[in-house]
């Protein structure tokens, strides 16, 4: 009697083709045109992420006090009159120009923009200290804060309290950082809404010293 046939061992037939490495380039290819089509669109709608913004705004309903003097005049070519900021140990001072231009740097610890610029606002200064006076300018916070962000930093510019947001209101902010321009004989000359680079702040200073 004849034996019946074995089935066909299945490890020895023929291995199927690696036909999907073919595939592969493409496969590849078409990840790469969707993922940039999703950043495309997250741009396109304004979701950049919370850095991308060079202007912290304020809520000025939630932060700065009531009876505040308008902001919405235009302050440049205003003269500053009698205006008064806080030292970080409790002392009023008057704001001068004291014969020099003045560069008026607002900004506060929770400002991401304001802490980016701080060096290369202290980097200018140190360049230009016989031309123009700086003073930075902690917007409405507990003092211990804005000291301590100095103090990270490491600016070594004068800094002081804008401590009811009087002064960031009287020169027309809405956000931080704000950056504001005083000529020698105490008027605006410029104000800047937004962060600055070491260029930004040298135009500045230059502004002044055409006049």
């Amino acid at each position: 009697m004849e034996n019946a046939p074995l089935p066909p061992d299945p490890q020895s037939g023929p291995r199927p083709t690696a036909s999907w490495r073919r595939w592969l380039p493409a496969l590849l290819a078409g990840v790469v045109v969707l993922t940039l089509a999703t950043a495309l669109a997250v741009s396109v709608l304004g979701g950049s992420g919370p850095d991308s913004s060079d202007v912290v705004k304020l809520d000025p309903n939630g932060t700065l006090p009531p009876g505040l003097p308008d902001s919405s005049d235009d302050p440049v070519g205003q003269r500053i009159g009698a205006l008064q900021y806080t030292t970080f140990d409790g002392r009023t001072i008057d704001l001068t120009t004291d014969g020099k231009p003045l560069l008026l740097n607002f900004w506060s610890s929770t400002c991401a923009p304001c802490i980016r610029e701080m060096p290369a606002l202290d980097q200018v200064w140190r360049a230009n200290r016989d031309r123009v006076d700086v003073l930075g300018l902690d917007y409405v916070e507990a003092p211990e804060l804005g000291q301590a962000m100095a103090a990270r930093t490491g600016v070594q510019y004068p800094i002081a309290r804008d401590a009811k947001g009087t002064l960031l209101r009287r020169f027309g902010g809405t956000g931080l950082p704000y950056t504001v321009l005083i000529g020698a004989d105490g008027t605006v000359l410029a104000v800047h809404a937004g962060e600055l680079d070491a260029a930004g702040f040298q135009r500045l200073i230059d502004t002044a010293a055409g006049r």
